[in-house]
């Protein structure tokens, strides 16, 4: 089975071209709503700047009111949207914030849909505030309500970056709301940044998740990103260590026996998927779909609407345009999503990212395998999108991917023999 491309220079500057003259935006399938920037905790790796996590602003209900409004009205809106309240603590503004925020979301789609519209909420927490009444508040809503938890693993890999105000570990904050989660029997996502201890240890760093295996949905791990300034972490230095931590989680599960439970592996369940899924299907995982405009909408404090990407601030590339505005395509104060989805940014944009995939396309092995997200690094880094290759992608999806189907293949000579 191949996954390179196999198109020439000719034909994917053609296909190109017929991708430009279509319409690019989707249905909208996520709402990112930033109710507040203000954190609790300082983590190393924030994208956020310290100014923006300090400031206490919020969304208010009449905003939330006019924000929804102007979704449910416009003719973007899918039959099932997910509502997550992330970037920043959401769960800093207490349960009474949200109550009202979901009654005010539900009432107004009753008000204006014709049809019924599944409206579900997440949220991504530090798990530091989960009290018994937040507890209280995640039974209440349990058919339409999930929370993901950021952890790290043990302390010694949690404490590295995921730190408070003062400097100080907040492990045992994070372990507390988790401890109360299972107390309630609610089940929870786990969602890890592999640090360099982890990937040192990644027995460790299984063993710890894997031991809350019959209490969370699912769990997801990403590669710490770069710091450049101290030189902690070296992506062009860290391909074989990657590898070798991949494939010491995989041997792990593959030591299970059989009767035992599995973690739910999100990293590598989707991985599979594209791999065994008909050529088809791998093509609604693209890099270039995941990233259509408005399947993922984002809503910031000040009303800011970005898209492209899951919850991308407009502290991330804050002049890549010359705005001062990252991706920041409209404001809800002012604008309704007929009027985003035609500003001239957007479409900049839009052409800009389907250049980036285009070469990607024309030149990658990985492309079909990839989920996208290099646009922006690809920016970072050299200034133009017109870039095949990152260290980031090298080691994020080549190195993932080459470990992966080495262990597949593996398996399948131990089988055979």
């Amino acid at each position: 089975m191949s996954f390179g491309s196999s198109m020439t220079a000719s034909s994917s500057l053609e296909v190109f071209r017929m991708k430009e003259k279509a319409t690019p935006f989707a249905p909208i399938e996520l709402v990112v709503v930033q109710a507040t920037s203000f954190c609790n905790m300082n983590c190393r790796y924030c994208y956020l700047t310290e100014e923006t996590r300090k400031t206490t602003d919020k969304i208010s209900l009449p905003q939330i009111e006019s924000y929804f409004s102007k979704i449910f009205q416009s003719r973007f809106l899918a039959d099932r949207i997910v509502v997550s309240w992330h970037s920043g603590e959401p769960l800093v503004l207490g349960t009474d914030y949200y109550e009202a925020a979901f009654k005010c979301i539900t009432r107004i789609a009753d008000d204006i849909c014709d049809s019924p519209v599944e409206i579900l909420h997440d949220f991504q927490s530090n798990g530091t505030l989960i009290d018994e009444k937040w507890c209280r508040f995640f039974r209440k809503y349990s058919k339409t309500v999930t929370v993901g938890i950021s952890c790290d693993g043990p302390s010694t890999m949690h404490d590295f970056c995921r730190l408070d105000w003062k400097g100080s570990g907040t492990f045992d904050k994070t372990l507390r709301g988790i401890d109360l989660l299972i107390e309630h029997d609610i089940k929870f996502g786990l969602i890890a940044v592999v640090t360099p201890h982890a990937l040192t240890d990644p027995d460790t760093f299984f063993e710890f998740f894997y031991g809350y295996r019959k209490h969370i949905s699912e769990f997801r791990f990403n590669l710490l990103d770069q710091f450049t300034e101290s030189g902690e972490f070296s992506y062009e230095n860290s391909r074989s260590q990657y590898y070798s931590f991949l494939k010491r989680v995989l041997d792990r599960i593959d030591a299970l026996d059989d009767g035992d439970e599995l973690l739910n592996i999100k990293n590598f369940s989707y991985f599979y998927n594209r791999v065994f899924s008909s050529r088809e299907e791998r093509q609604k995982q693209t890099a270039a779909h995941m990233c259509q405009p408005f399947r993922a909408f984002n809503i910031a404090t000040n009303g800011d609407v970005s898209t492209f990407y899951a919850g991308v601030s407009v502290d991330e590339c804050q002049d890549i345009y010359g705005d001062k505005n990252g991706l920041v395509i409209g404001n809800l104060n002012d604008d309704d999503l007929d009027t985003i989805a035609a500003s001239s940014k957007a479409a900049t944009i839009v052409r800009d990212f389907r250049h980036s995939h285009a070469v990607c396309e024309q030149s990658c092995p990985y492309f079909e395998l990839c989920p996208g997200g290099y646009n922006l690094i690809k920016y970072n880094r050299y200034g133009r999108f017109d870039v095949a290759e990152t260290p980031e992608c090298r080691l994020q999806v080549q190195t993932f991917t080459n470990a992966l189907l080495d262990h597949i293949n593996e398996r399948l000579e131990q089988t055979a023999s």
